[in-house]
């Protein structure tokens, strides 16, 4: 037998909705100035990918057709760990 299932309210699921397109869509969370100005933005027919924000900090990126505007994000938050703070992924 199942347990008692409740409704989840549709005012909460419209707030996570509103907040997942968001994370995907940005702007994201810049490291160097600390506010969320960071903006991926891509030429796909030159396959040019970067990650722009108004403090200064540009990175170009690989451009791959199968991901999305965080996955680029997590791409370059993971190259500005390794060049700030030397770390290294084994």
């Amino acid at each position: 037998m199942c347990p008692e299932m409740h409704k989840v309210p549709g005012n909460s699921i419209k707030v996570l909705t509103k907040d997942a397109k968001q994370m995907v869509n940005g702007p994201y969370y810049c490291p160097k100035c600390r506010k969320e100005l960071l903006q991926i933005l891509g030429n796909v027919d030159k396959k040019e990918i970067y990650a722009v924000c108004k403090c200064g900090v540009n990175q170009q990126l690989t451009y791959a057709p199968v991901f999305q505007p965080i996955d680029y994000y997590n791409k370059f938050r993971d190259i500005w760990k390794k060049q700030t703070y030397g770390i290294i992924k084994h």
